[in-house]
C-alpha cells in the first residue's frame, strides 16, 4: 500500500491540523507511539470499471491495534494498519455484499486487511514504506510513498497526521473474478490512506 497514501484526499486533515486550535509541536527525537483515530482517519480507493470510469469506494472501520511508531530515524520507526474488511463502503449495498463475497474480499474467512511495514526510509519530503499486506488469505510485498501531514497538540493530546499511496494488482491476491472478468473491473486498484494519530 502507498502506505501512509492512496487517491484519498486529506484536505481534511490537513485542514484541522492546520486550524488555530492546534500548537505545533517538535518531530520526535525517541521512538513514540500513537494510536489511529478511526473517526478522523480514511482509506480510500477506486479502479477502473469497465474500462470507461472510475468507481471509489472506502472502509469506514481501522481496527483500534493499528498503531504508529515515530523515530527521529526513520529506520526505528514502524507502521501497523488492521482494516475491517467487512466495512468496505461503495455508496451501493448490492455491490458491497457482491464485494464481501468469495468473488473479491471473502471476508467471512479473511476479515481483516493487514499491512505491517518492514522497512522505512527517509524518500523526498516522506517517506519510502516497504511491508507485508496480506489481504484475501495472500501475503506480499508492497511499497507506498508516504509523507507527514503535521503535528500538534489539541486538548492536551499530541497528534500526528500522516497521508500515503500505493497500487495492487488484485490478480496478485488471488482474486479471480477480475481475470475471469477482464473488462469488469481493475486490474489495478490505487489506495490511498489518511492517518490522524493519537500518542499513546
Amino acid at each position: 500500500m502507498n502506505l501512509l497514501g492512496s487517491s484519498l484526499s486529506v484536505a481534511a486533515l490537513a485542514g484541522l491540523l492546520a486550524s488555530s486550535t492546534l500548537a505545533p509541536t517538535p518531530a520526535p527525537r525517541a521512538a513514540e507511539t500513537y494510536t489511529v483515530d478511526n473517526t478522523h482517519s480514511a482509506v480510500v480507493f477506486h479502479t477502473r470499471h469497465l474500462g470507461i470510469s472510475e468507481a471509489y469506494g472506502r472502509f469506514n472501520t481501522i481496527a483500534d491495534k493499528s498503531q504508529v511508531v515515530l523515530d527521529a530515524d526513520p529506520a526505528k520507526s514502524s507502521i501497523l494498519l488492521v482494516i475491517d474488511a467487512q466495512s468496505v463502503d461503495t455508496n451501493a449495498p448490492d455491490r458491497d455484499k457482491h464485494l464481501r463475497s468469495g468473488d473479491f474480499f471473502n471476508t467471512k474467512e479473511f476479515p481483516e486487511i493487514v499491512f505491517e511495514s518492514q522497512k522505512i526510509k527517509a524518500a523526498d519530503k516522506g517517506w519510502e514504506v516497504t511491508g507485508d499486506l496480506s489481504f484475501h488469505g495472500v501475503t506480499k510485498s508492497v511499497t507506498a510513498k508516504a509523507q507527514p501531514v503535521g503535528r500538534g497538540e489539541m486538548r492536551g493530546d499530541q497528534l500526528a497526521g500522516f497521508a500515503a499511496e500505493f497500487t495492487i494488482q488484485l490478480g496478485d491476491f488471488g482474486v479471480e473474478f477480475v481475470k475471469q472478468n477482464p473488462t469488469a473491473l481493475g486490474p489495478e486498484v490505487h489506495l490511498t490512506v489518511s492517518l490522524e494519530c493519537k500518542r499513546k
